[in-house]
C-alpha cells in the first residue's frame, strides 16, 4: 500500500517529470482499491471470505510483475491500477472474519492485534522502497511484492479448512443495493463512512508526503528518508500492543478524540523539524494518532450491516482509500504551490476537529453499537 511513498521523487527523475505527476502511481492505486471494493466485498459474501482474497492476491502477483517491467510512467500508474484492483480484498475480507468469529465487546482490541501484521508491512515496504532504491533498482521493489503476493496466497490456502478451498454453493446475501441504501441513508452508519472518508483524505494527504519533504526540504537521502517514515507503521503496533490498556483507560471515545489530537501534535512537530531527529518523533506520533483513531472506527464499522459484513466493510475500505487518493493529489498539488507545512498544518487542524466530532457522537448511546 506504501511502497511508492518514497519512491516519488525517484520516479520522477526516472520519467522526467515532475511530483504532481509522478504521484499518479500512488493516486491510481489508491482510487482503484477504493473502488474495487464495492465489489470484492459482495464476492466474498457470496464465495467465501478466504477464498476470494487467495484468487485475488494471485492477480495481484501477476500485475506487480507488469509494474516491475514498466518502460513509462503511463505504464506503470496502469499495473499500479491493477495491483490496487486485486490487492483490495485481503484488509475489509479480513475484518469481515474477524466481525463472523469475535464478539463484538472483545473485537476492537483483536482488530488492533490484526493491525500488527498490516504495520509490519507497511513498515517494511516503505524501507524497502527507499533502500532499494538507492542500492539496487525501483523495479526490484515490484519484484520483490510479487513475491510476497505469491507466498502469502500459497500460506492461506494451505492454511484454509478443506471445505473453504473449493467452489460451493453461493451463499445467500442481501442484494448489494439493499445494503448500500441501509448504509447510505441516514443513521450511525453514514456517520461512519464519511468520517473514514475525510479521514483518509486529511491523514493519507499529509502522510504520503513526509517522504518527498524529507528529501525535497531537509535534504535527507531516500534510504534514510523512507526508513524514517516507515516510523508511522511502527507508531500503529506502538498502538497495537497497548490497544486495550488505552481503550480501558480512556474509553473509546477518548481513544478516537485522543488520536486527532496526537496526530495533531505530529503535524506540529514535522514543521518545526529542523532535521531528522524531530522527524522521527513526528512520523511515529502521527501513526499512533491515526490508528487511535482508524481502530475505532473500523470496529465500529463491523456492526454496521451483520449480515452482509464483506459489503459493508467495502464500502467501509472503499471510502477510505477514495478519500485518500484525492488527499494525495490534492495535497501533492499545494505543497508544489504553497509548500509542505500548509499541508502538514491543515492536516492536523482538519483532523483534530473530525476527531472531536466523532468522540462526541461516540458518547451519544443512540449513536452506540
Amino acid at each position: 500500500m506504501r511502497i511508492c511513498d518514497p519512491l516519488l521523487p525517484v520516479l520522477a527523475r526516472e520519467f522526467e517529470t515532475t511530483l504532481t505527476a509522478a504521484s499518479a502511481a500512488t493516486t491510481g492505486f489508491a482510487i482503484a482499491y477504493g473502488g474495487s471494493q464495492l465489489f470484492l466485498g459482495p464476492m466474498g459474501d457470496r464465495f467465501g471470505r478466504l477464498r476470494v482474497i487467495v484468487v485475488t492476491i494471485m492477480l495481484a502477483a501477476l500485475a506487480c510483475l507488469l509494474s516491475a517491467f514498466s518502460t513509462s510512467l503511463g505504464g506503470l500508474v496502469f499495473a499500479r491500477v491493477l495491483t490496487g484492483i486485486f490487492a483490495a480484498a485481503v484488509i475489509p475480507l479480513s475484518m469481515a472474519w474477524i466481525g463472523d468469529h469475535v464478539p463484538f465487546a472483545e473485537r476492537q482490541p483483536v482488530l488492533a492485534r490484526y493491525l500488527i501484521g498490516q504495520m509490519l508491512g507497511m513498515t517494511t515496504g516503505q524501507i524497502a522502497g527507499g533502500v532499494f532504491a538507492d542500492w539496487l533498482d525501483w523495479r526490484h521493489v515490484f519484484l520483490i511484492l510479487a513475491l510476497l503476493f505469491s507466498l502469502g496466497a500459497l500460506l492461506l490456502w494451505r492454511a484454509m479448512p478443506a471445505a473453504d478451498r473449493y467452489p460451493g454453493q453461493p451463499a445467500a446475501a442481501p442484494g448489494f443495493v439493499r445494503t448500500s441504501r441501509h448504509l447510505l441513508g441516514p443513521g450511525w452508519p453514514r456517520v461512519i463512512l464519511a468520517t473514514v472518508a475525510l479521514e483518509g483524505m486529511l491523514i493519507f494527504g499529509a502522510a504520503t508526503l513526509i517522504a518527498s519533504y524529507l528529501q525535497r526540504d531537509l535534504g535527507i537521502p531516500t534510504a534514510r528518508a523512507g526508513t524514517i517514515t516507515a516510523l508511522f507503521g511502527l507508531g500503529g503496533i506502538l498502538y497495537a500492543v497497548n490497544a486495550r490498556r488505552l481503550i480501558g483507560r480512556l474509553s473509546t471515545s477518548g481513544v478516537a478524540t485522543g488520536g486527532g489530537l496526537v496526530f495533531a501534535t505530529a503535524m506540529a512537530l514535522l514543521v518545526l523539524a529542523g532535521g531528522w531527529q524531530l522527524a522521527v518523533a513526528a512520523t511515529l506520533l502521527s501513526g499512533l494518532g491515526y490508528y487511535m483513531l482508524h481502530n475505532t472506527l473500523q470496529t465500529q464499522a463491523t456492526q454496521m450491516a451483520p449480515e452482509a459484513r464483506g459489503a459493508a466493510l467495502a464500502w467501509f475500505a472503499s471510502l477510505l482509500w477514495l478519500g485518500q487518493g484525492v488527499g494525495i493529489a490534492a495535497g501533492a498539488a499545494i505543497a508544489e504551490r504553497a509548500g509542505f507545512p500548509v499541508v502538514f498544518i491543515g492536516a492536523g487542524i482538519g483532523l483534530v476537529l473530525l476527531a472531536l466530532r466523532f468522540g462526541w457522537l461516540l458518547r451519544r448511546p443512540a449513536c452506540r453499537v
